[in-house]
């Protein structure tokens, strides 16, 4: 099976100040922190492609790339609005450029990332990566797991135009946004045991905690029911799930 690449080059991107957006569509909000940054600029975003992929203990993968774009994950949607805004802070002024839709300053977390920070060099191309270490998954303390984020791609000043806000007044859009979004979940060890106690909860839900629920719902249901990259016979075999979103 054909696997889409994951870059491997790592670094930390932080947010100084944070924007307002929507979700795609025609309703479109005016960002609402403007003193923080020297200049704000909104960039086009559409959601082309989807990729993903399962690759069990023996290596197996399975990929899907046509997954339906109505299971892109609500985390991405909620970041990546339309129209992106992009922003230069006032504190690092022609340093570096942020972008995204959060409401709070944040550092890009992969284990918890409430927003999506991603940094724009000076020519206004995007490489960036992050990876945790990897940590105890679940109750047993011999099965770990890691996410990797990776982001590649530009902005293309190429077709400036104007957006409608919601209030009726109108702005400048200074292109389109270019990006491949990758989310990678590796785990590593013993594993087997934990999986097949949350691949039981996914089945059924019987007399499983709340926290059980949450994880079983975000390991498999996007890879097993959204897209069918994964078997639930295969739930305890897993050995990386990702997922590619593109921007065009």
């Amino acid at each position: 099976m054909k696997r889409f690449p994951i870059v491997t080059t790592l670094s930390l991107c932080l947010w100084t100040g944070a924007l307002g957006g929507c979700r795609f569509g025609n309703y479109s909000e005016r960002p609402k922190s403007v003193s923080n940054f020297v200049k704000i600029e909104a960039f086009r975003t559409s959601v082309t492609q989807f990729e993903t992929l399962a690759v069990l203990d023996d290596d197996t993968e399975t990929y899907n790339p046509s997954a339906p774009l109505s299971a892109v994950p609500p985390m991405i949607l909620d970041n990546f609005t339309n129209p992106v805004y992009i922003a230069e802070p006032t504190a690092s002024p022609g340093y570096q450029i942020f972008i995204g839709s959060g409401q709070t300053s944040c550092m890009v977390d992969p284990i918890n990332s409430d927003c999506i920070g991603t940094i724009v060099n000076r020519d206004d191309t995007i490489a960036v990566a992050t990876a945790s270490e990897f940590s105890q998954f679940g109750s047993n303390p011999s099965c770990k797991m890691n996410l990797e984020m990776h982001q590649v791609g530009n902005l293309d000043r190429r077709n400036p135009g104007t957006i409608e806000y919601s209030d009726g007044s109108t702005g400048k859009i200074s292109g389109d946004l270019h990006l491949g979004f990758q989310l990678v979940r590796n785990f590593q060890g013993d594993c087997e045991s934990i999986l097949t106690l949350l691949a039981d909860c996914y089945r059924s839900g019987a007399g499983c905690s709340t926290d059980a629920l949450y994880w079983a719902n975000q390991i498999y249901d996007l890879y097993i029911r959204q897209t069918g990259v994964l078997r639930i016979e295969d739930a305890s075999r897993i050995k990386t799930l990702a997922y590619l979103v593109t921007f065009d």
